[in-house]
């Protein structure tokens, strides 16, 4: 072998030169590369548990904000609701004090046209009372005492008053 320029010394230096080269390699390389890779894979593991428990978080965080929104709508068509029914509560009833109220007009207006139906009429019975006096005077003024002109009056009104 040696006419190829292999020795045994050379042979073992190269040997020995490899194993301290590997030693030396695991020593300062290999471990510390795997202990940087064991690393790695445990912060990645870390950060992916993290991810997920952040994207669950965030479903719950979610959820509870849509059945809360859900709630809320809930809750304001239901106070919309009771306000639109107390709001034609109200209608209905300031409509039902206006139509009594109307009504309450109404009936005055005719008690009151009817009272001063009858004071006309009384007013009006009293004037032709007084006309037909006057009249029924000046014609037999001298011919009748005032006993007998009363009596005629009263009869004239009493046919007046069926009238």
């Amino acid at each position: 072998m040696e006419a190829l320029g292999i020795t045994l010394s050379g042979l073992i230096a190269y040997i020995v030169n490899f194993s301290i080269l590997v030693f030396l390699l695991q020593m300062f390389l290999y471990k510390p590369v795997q202990e940087m890779l064991v690393n790695r894979r445990q912060r990645i593991t870390e950060g992916l548990a993290a991810a997920e428990k952040v994207r669950h978080e965030a479903s719950e965080q979610r959820l509870e904000f849509e059945t809360e929104l859900a709630k809320a709508r809930a809750s304001s068509r239901s106070e919309s609701q009771k306000i639109a029914e107390t709001t034609e509560k109200m209608r209905q009833r300031i409509l039902e004090d206006a139509k009594k109220e109307a009504e309450q007009v109404k009936v005055q207006s005719k008690i009151e046209a009817e009272q001063a139906k009858v004071q006309i009429a009384a007013d009006l019975k009293k004037e032709a009372a007084e006309l037909a006096f006057q009249m029924t005077r000046k014609i037999v003024a001298e011919a009748m005492d005032e006993k007998t002109q009363r009596k005629l009056l009263d009869q004239f009104l009493a046919n007046l008053g069926d009238a």
